[in-house]
């Protein structure tokens, strides 16, 4: 019997082709995909092709909203199929694949994200690459979750981070091992442990979609002045993910010492929330024997985040925050381990 992959078409640069009457890369038609599928073989393999699900968009332009209508799409359909495959922007990929991660609950089946630095329809594309891994990743290993697959690489949902903008191996899996490999249309995997499982693990897939993007990242930097903190409570802010430098440091001396607004925010019930600016390897080191800038963040309430990354820290800050404004309910549930976004022995 064949396996059955939904797939759904969201946009992006894998499915662009360039408008010489505007003279820039734009959505290509739906139906020029056909073109791309005739030179593919696909044995063994049942494609339901939905470009309807979404609006095509370059993924710089993603928003929450889009994440909703992908969520409760997947969970309304996936008991009919044995995978479901995402073509999507290579800049927001990680956010899209993150927010499904939370979102997902019950998810007993694999979910991929994938995607092309060049146009699909372009010569040398890397797009029949990718496409073709994520279908053998979906049809033979079967881990349930969300993934990236890119470049050969299989990266959990909440661990990949773009690190290129042109290489072909844009993805790099951060603070956790590549899931697995996929070369010539064999798959060498290197998952450790159980695969994670949102919700109660026992009824169908359904999607949690409450959502409060009432959160911010910020970056910080020499000479940052920590009013900018505070003067994000006047936009109606509930959390907020801070950057911090290294392993978790920040001025902490007069002037511009971060302290008293961190003490400031957490008066007012707003959670602050440490990651690092490591691009490669960053984990936030609070204790023991911490440098002296963390112990005093640690005393003025700030909260580490071990080994999560800004980028799935935000996303879902923004998920916590739809469940939950109580101050402690908030802190417990980002640092939980949900879906193998945190290791809090790291």
């Amino acid at each position: 019997m064949a396996d059955k992959i939904l797939w759904i078409r969201t946009g992006g640069t894998i499915d662009m082709i360039y408008d010489k009457e505007s003279a820039s890369y734009v959505p290509a038609s739906k139906d020029l995909i056909n073109k791309v599928l005739d030179r593919i073989s696909l044995s063994d393999v049942y494609l339901d092709i939905r470009s309807d699900v979404v609006d095509f968009i370059d993924s710089s332009e993603m928003i929450p909203d889009v994440w909703i209508r992908l969520s409760v799409f997947i969970a309304d359909n996936i008991e009919r199929y044995d995978g479901v495959l995402i073509t999507h922007g290579t800049d927001t990929m990680h956010y899209t694949a993150s927010a499904l991660s939370f979102m997902l609950m019950n998810l007993d089946k694999p979910v991929v994200l994938t995607g092309a630095m060049i146009p699909i329809l372009e010569e040398g594309s890397d797009g029949v690459k990718n496409f073709l891994d994520s279908i053998t990743f979906l049809t033979r290993a079967s881990i349930p979750g969300v993934f990236l697959v890119f470049d050969g690489k299989v990266i959990r949902g909440v661990r990949a981070r773009k690190v290129s903008s042109g290489d072909f191996g844009a993805f790099y899996s951060i603070n956790s091992e590549y899931v697995g490999f996929v070369e010539n249309g064999a798959i060498r995997l290197n998952l450790k442990g159980k695969p994670f499982i949102t919700g109660s693990g026992q009824s169908r897939v359904y999607a949690d979609t409450k959502l409060n993007n009432k959160a911010a990242l910020v970056k910080l930097f020499p000479g940052f002045d920590p009013k900018l903190l505070e003067s994000l409570v006047v936009s109606g802010v509930k959390g907020i993910v801070l950057e911090a430098f290294g392993s978790g440091g920040a001025r902490v001396t007069d002037p511009l010492s971060i302290v008293e607004s961190i003490r400031r925010l957490k008066e007012k019930g707003i959670p602050v929330f440490i990651t690092s600016q490591c691009c490669l390897k960053g984990i936030v080191r609070f204790g023991p024997k911490p440098y002296y800038v963390a112990k005093r963040l640690m005393e003025a309430g700030a909260i580490s985040l071990h080994d999560m990354l800004s980028e799935v820290a935000i996303v879902k800050l923004m998920w916590v925050l739809g469940h939950t404004e109580s101050y402690n309910e908030i802190v417990e549930l980002m640092l939980k381990n949900m879906v193998g976004e945190i290791d809090t022995d790291s």
